[in-house]
C-alpha cells in the first residue's frame, strides 16, 4: 500500500475522532515527484489528498500519508539552487549567531538539513549536527567537515539510542515539519535532546498567510502539515517546550518563525478544543473555483487563440496548480535547478527547460507558478516580452 489514511493528529495525538475534513482536492501525483521521460510522467501514481484539522490542538494536515520511501529517496529538492532561499538562510544565520553567539561551546542540531545551506553558514566553533534521511542531505555533507550528518530521520526513540539526551543548546528546523508523519514524536525527541533552558527554533509555512491568500497550491502530500502559531504552542507545551518569540516572515508566501524555551514544566492547559481557523471555508471555496481566476482565464483564451504558453519554477506548488487545472497544458516550464532539468512533471507531462527556451521559444504568456520568487524571476529574465502572470500573491 503506498498510503495510509492516519488515525491520530499528528501533533498531538488526538484520536481520528477529532480530525475534521475541511477541503478534499483531485486525486494528485507527488508534488516532488520528476519524471524521467514523458511516458513515466503520464502514467505516474495519483492519491486522493483530503485535508482536515484537528479540534483538539488546531493542525490543519492531510488526511492521506504516502510512504516516506516514495516521497523523499529521491528529493528533487536542494536549497542551495534557490537565491531567495540561500539569501534568507543567510539572514537566519546570522540571527542565530548573534543569539547565542561564537561559543565552542554551542552545540546546534538542525532538523532536516537538506544540502546543509544553514549550517555551512554557521559559526565554525559551534559544535554542528544535521539530521536528514534524504540523498540531497547525504550527497551534500559528502567531503565537508563543518558539520556531522546523521542521514536518518529524527525521533524519540533514536535520541535515547545515541545517548542525546540533554546534548544541545539549540535545536532548529527549517521548513521540515510539514514533511514528517508523528510530528510528535519529532518534539518529544527535541524535548530529550535539549539541555535545560535549551532553545527550540522552528520555520513553518504559515496557516493565516496560507488562508488570507487562499493559497491552495501549497497544499500537497509532502506538505503533511500548516501550522498556526497556536498549534505549535498547544502541541509543544506539554511536553515542557514554552513559546517565547514568533517573528513573521514574507519566505514561500508567509513564514512563521517561532522559539521555544525548554521549561521542564508541562503546560497541559495549552491542549484544548479549539474552533476552525478562519479562512479554511474561503480557500476551499476559492480552490472550487479556481478555473475562474483572471489568469486562468486569460491562459485558456491564448491556447484557444493558438498562442503558446509556458510556465515557470518547477516547485512542489506547479505541480499542485497544473495538476489541478490540467487543462492549460502550457508547452514547457522553466525552472533553474540542475536536479529536475529535461524532467516532467507526472501526469500532465509538463517538459521541465531551462531558461533559454523562455528567449527562444516565445510564449505569449507565462504563468510564474513559483509566484513568491516572482521578482526574482522577472529581474532574470529581462528579454522576455510576453506577459508575466500569477493566481497567487
Amino acid at each position: 500500500m503506498d498510503y495510509t489514511e492516519i488515525k491520530s493528529c499528528r501533533g498531538c495525538h488526538a484520536g481520528n475522532a477529532e480530525l475534521e475534513a475541511v477541503l478534499e482536492m483531485s486525486p494528485m501525483p507527488l508534488a516532488g515527484q520528476f519524471c524521467a521521460t514523458k511516458e513515466d510522467a503520464l502514467t505516474a501514481s495519483a492519491y486522493p489528498l483530503t485535508w482536515v484539522q484537528c479540534r483538539n490542538c488546531g493542525l490543519v494536515q492531510a488526511l492521506e500519508d504516502v510512504r516516506d520511501d516514495l516521497l523523499f529517496s529521491k528529493y528533487n529538492y536542494a536549497s542551495s539552487t534557490v537565491g531567495g532561499l540561500v539569501r534568507h538562510f543567510e539572514g537566519y544565520a546570522s540571527f542565530l549567531g548573534e543569539r547565542f553567539g561564537e561559543s565552542e561551546e554551542i552545540s546546534l542540531a538542525e532538523i532536516g538539513c537538506n544540502d546543509g545551506v544553514l549550517l555551512s553558514k554557521l559559526p565554525d566553533d559551534w559544535r554542528l549536527t544535521g539530521v536528514d534521511p534524504s540523498d540531497v542531505a547525504k550527497s551534500a555533507a559528502e567531503g565537508q567537515s563543518h558539520y556531522e550528518l546523521l542521514n536518518e530521520a529524527w525521533s524519540a526513540d533514536r535520541v535515547r539510542e545515541l545517548g542525546w539526551e540533554n546534548r544541545y543548546n539549540v535545536i532548529t528546523g527549517s521548513n521540515c515539519l510539514a514533511h514528517i508523519t508523528d510530528l510528535r514524536d519529532v518534539f518529544e525527541g527535541v524535548a530529550l535532546a535539549l539541555k535545560p533552558g535549551g532553545e527550540f527554533w522552528i520555520e513553518v509555512h504559515d496557516l493565516a498567510a496560507t488562508l488570507s491568500g487562499a493559497q491552495w497550491d501549497t497544499i500537497y502530500h509532502e506538505h503533511k502539515a500548516e501550522w498556526s502559531e497556536d498549534a505549535l504552542r498547544r502541541c509543544l507545551a506539554p511536553l515542557g517546550l514554552a513559546l517565547r518569540e514568533t517573528h513573521r516572515l514574507p519566505l514561500h508566501g508567509g513564514l512563521l518563525r517561532c522559539g521555544f524555551e525548554k521549561t521542564g514544566q508541562a503546560d497541559v492547559s495549552s491542549s484544548k478544543t479549539t474552533d476552525s481557523a478562519p479562512g479554511l471555508a474561503a480557500l476551499a471555496n476559492a480552490y472550487s473555483r479556481r478555473r475562474e481566476h483572471a489568469s486562468v482565464q486569460k491562459l485558456l483564451a491564448a491556447k484557444s487563440a493558438g498562442q503558446t504558453i509556458a510556465a515557470y519554477g518547477a516547485a512542489g506548488r506547479a505541480n499542485v496548480f497544473l495538476n489541478q487545472i490540467p487543462e492549460l497544458e502550457p508547452a514547457y516550464i522553466v525552472d533553474e535547478s540542475p536536479l529536475r532539468a529535461g524532467k516532467f512533471l507526472p501526469r500532465v507531462a509538463t517538459p521541465v527547460v531551462g531558461r533559454e527556451r523562455l528567449a527562444e521559444e516565445h510564449a505569449s504568456h507565462c504563468l510564474v507558478t513559483a509566484w513568491n520568487y516572482l521578482d526574482d524571476i522577472v529581474e532574470k529574465n529581462p528579454d522576455y516580452q510576453g506577459e508575466w502572470l500569477t493566481a497567487f500573491g
